[in-house]
């Protein structure tokens, strides 16, 4: 392999992985280990995501405060395990970790899981959408026998069908999230969490 090949490679292959630092060169220097907890607490990442700040600093010669990083990050954990947070993530879709503790820990949980239930019947609604369109863009191209015509226009009717069965679905898990919230939040007044 001639040298100016392996350059290029090695130049794209350092582009990948520096790509992959958490933080840059500036704010390992900078320091602000409380606030980057924070940030990391607020946005629910786990106890372990601090290693990626460490390797990323460990690349310009800088070490993490530790104390001061979880000091922060446990601030913005306070701002994260809330019940309204854990509906919100579920919808979108977004991963818990497991970084709420005790009483609010299993609320976010049940909370989330709820929520990720809507996620994932509107992920498929979606895909039946996409593949109604798409018939109906066949539909509308022509050049169709009868038969062709007729087997996509039911095929048509049938997700039509399925798109109904999953909206009221969706409905039903909408109105089982805001129970699911409710109890939580009745529970854990009752626990004083």
């Amino acid at each position: 392999m001639s040298r100016w090949l392996l350059a290029v490679l090695g130049l794209a292959i350092g582009g990948v992985l520096g790509s992959c630092a958490t933080l840059s060169e500036e704010q390992c220097q900078a320091g602000n280990w409380r606030a980057i907890g924070m940030t990391d607490g607020a946005q629910g990442r786990p106890a372990g995501y601090v290693s990626n700040h460490v390797d990323a600093c460990a690349e310009y010669g800088i070490g993490l405060d530790q104390a001061l990083y979880q000091a922060g990050r446990a601030e913005g954990l306070q701002t994260y395990c809330r019940l309204d947070v854990a509906a919100e993530e579920g919808r979108d879709g977004e991963r818990y970790y497991g970084v709420c503790e005790g009483n609010m820990g299993l609320a976010f949980a049940r909370v989330h899981a709820a929520g990720q239930d809507i996620y994932e019947l509107e992920a498929e609604l979606n895909s039946i959408d996409s593949e109604i369109s798409s018939l109906v863009r066949r539909l509308g191209q022509g050049g169709l026998t009868e038969a062709e015509a007729a087997r996509i226009a039911s095929e048509i009717r049938s997700l039509e069908r399925d798109e109904d069965s999953l909206r009221r679905q969706i409905r039903l898990a909408e109105s089982r999230l805001r129970a699911i919230q409710r109890q939580e939040q009745l529970r854990l007044a009752q626990t004083g969490a």
